[in-house]
């Protein structure tokens, strides 16, 4: 599915290490470790895509067990976020969100979501001042995971009302709507 040359970088998976606090147990741990991630090692600066897509997986089946994958990702999604905010490129990121407001932050969408990976490209279409497409080339294989990240993300803002769905796939891609 993915290409060899796509990776995802460190920051973006201790993101996912911080959303897992908690939950590291030996088991866990092995089968990351199986996975491409030994816990027993400083991070890599960066994992293949390959990788990263299974570690999700795991992640989403280690928190939310026996709920739906679609629902899992979305909630591992939630969870990434507020990991990933404990971060110091999170914490640069939710300031300069709040300043920004939801339209500008959704604007930069394609910033914030590349600067975790090297092969994430979005296009974002301005429907109305509330109302925005967000088609990101590599939706992953759930991509209710990244729908999670724009909502989530965008709510950091202090927007209100907002909703978020995944409103289409292309094969790799995906098209997201965010309202509010």
């Amino acid at each position: 599915m993915s290409s060899q040359n796509e990776f995802v970088f460190g920051h973006t998976v201790e993101g996912l290490l911080l959303a897992l606090q908690g939950r590291m147990d030996e088991p866990l741990r092995a089968k990351l470790k199986a996975a491409g991630l030994d816990l027993e090692r400083k991070l890599e600066p960066a994992y293949p895509n390959a990788v990263w897509q299974r570690l999700l997986q795991l992640g989403a089946e280690e928190l939310f067990p026996g709920v739906p994958m679609k629902e899992a990702q979305w909630l591992l999604g939630e969870r990434f976020v507020e990991g990933y905010f404990e971060t110091n490129m999170g914490r640069a990121l939710k300031g300069v969100l709040k300043l920004l407001g939801p339209a500008r932050a959704l604007e930069r969408t394609s910033r914030n979501l590349a600067s975790g990976s090297n092969f994430l490209h979005v296009e974002v279409q301005k429907v109305s001042d509330t109302d925005f497409r967000i088609r990101v080339n590599e939706g992953g294989t759930y991509p209710e995971f990244i729908g999670a990240i724009c909502h989530f993300g965008t709510m950091a803002t202090g927007v209100k009302g907002l909703t978020t769905v995944v409103e289409s796939r292309d094969g790799r891609a995906a098209i997201y709507r965010v309202r509010w």
